[in-house]
């Protein structure tokens, strides 16, 4: 997306032919953004049907004019629905307004977010606020993150796969 005062580029690359991690952003209704990033466990054709299913309903939620918060439980509520025992996402959503120094981030079991701060050169790791999508049909009362953006300041979101990417030796990437 273009977003006046940020920079957002994405990546993916499946691990199989399909994978469940996607990536999206869109306007919300206020004028601000939403980036999403999420994680659907397993790999092949299941967790990508589901990683569509995810996708739509987070934009579907996202048409609303709610706090971040409750747009999360909303979407939390209707994909557990669709999922058995042992599948859940982890999910985080960032928001952003153009004009505004402010990145509001909320995770549901999606981490590390490394964030890096050009001020003092130093690089922090965010934990998610929250359990995974789908693990509990209610979600929890957690409070997003509230971070002032500087120029120079640097906000990673990757999936589990990226620490998990191999060398040619089979070595993982890791944290």
């Amino acid at each position: 997306p273009q977003i006046r005062g940020f920079e957002v580029a994405g990546w993916n690359q499946p691990a199989d032919d399909t994978g469940g991690d996607f990536y999206d952003w869109k306007k919300l209704p206020d004028g601000r953004w939403v980036v999403i990033l999420a994680d659907v466990t397993g790999h092949g054709i299941g967790p990508a049907i589901l990683a569509s299913v995810c996708r739509a309903y987070s934009r579907a939620t996202f048409n609303v004019r709610e706090s971040l918060e409750r747009m999360l439980k909303n979407i939390n509520l209707s994909f557990a629905e669709d999922l058995t025992p042992e599948r859940f996402a982890t999910f985080v959503a960032a928001v952003c307004q153009e004009g505004s120094d402010q990145l509001e981030l909320l995770s549901a079991g999606h981490a590390p977010i490394l964030v890096y701060s050009s001020e003092d050169k130093s690089l922090s790791i965010l934990e998610a606020q929250a359990l995974p999508l789908g693990i509990l049909p209610e979600l929890w009362d957690a409070m997003p993150v509230k971070l002032l953006m500087k120029p120079g300041d640097i906000v990673v979101l990757i999936t589990d796969g990226f620490l998990e990417w191999e060398n040619s030796s089979g070595e993982q990437f890791g944290t």
